[in-house]
């Protein structure tokens, strides 16, 4: 990183900003084009995990090539009397590591119950078997994470 002052080195905090955003935004690569899509995920036992749809230039990506980027952040603007004063305060990560399908029912199932009970909390656990069997197309995925970054922004002080 370039500007180590504003590394987060503490991996709870990290941690706690994957577990506390409610989009994300996955990047993958083919033959040299990058793709980078929105998706909701959930952070659990060190594993980025989100769901999708079998069919789709996300999904066909992974498939040609499982090393994946993975990009959460939240901030606000602070303006300032002068443009050239604004500034951004600021958490993001980076995940780097390599995406792959859950397999097995039992596996999924457990995957698809942690996303729903971030987003529905207490929700996840009513979902069945049958439930996924209504989505054949359904996919669960999983990113191993290989490195985790994180950044914050301190606001400069008003000039004002």
């Amino acid at each position: 990183m370039r500007r180590r002052e504003k590394e987060i080195t503490e991996k709870a905090v990290i941690e706690e900003v994957l577990r506390e955003q409610e989009v994300g935004r996955l990047a993958t690569a083919v033959d040299g084009e990058p793709y980078v899509v929105p998706i909701n995920f959930v952070y659990s036992d060190g594993k980025v995990i989100f769901h999708s749809h079998r069919d789709g230039k996300k999904m066909a990506n992974i498939s040609r090539n499982p090393r994946v980027c993975f990009e959460v952040d939240s901030g606000e603007m602070v303006k300032a009397e002068k443009p050239c004063d604004f500034s951004w305060r600021y958490m993001s990560v980076v995940v780097r590591g390599k995406a792959r399908i859950i397999e097995g029912d039992e596996r999924r199932l457990a995957a698809l119950r942690k996303i729903s009970d971030k987003y529905a909390p207490g929700k996840g656990k009513t979902l069945t078997m049958e439930d996924m069997a209504k989505n054949p197309q359904l996919v669960l995925v999983e990113i191993a994470v290989d490195e985790m970054t994180g950044k914050r922004s301190p606001v400069k002080p008003s000039s004002a």
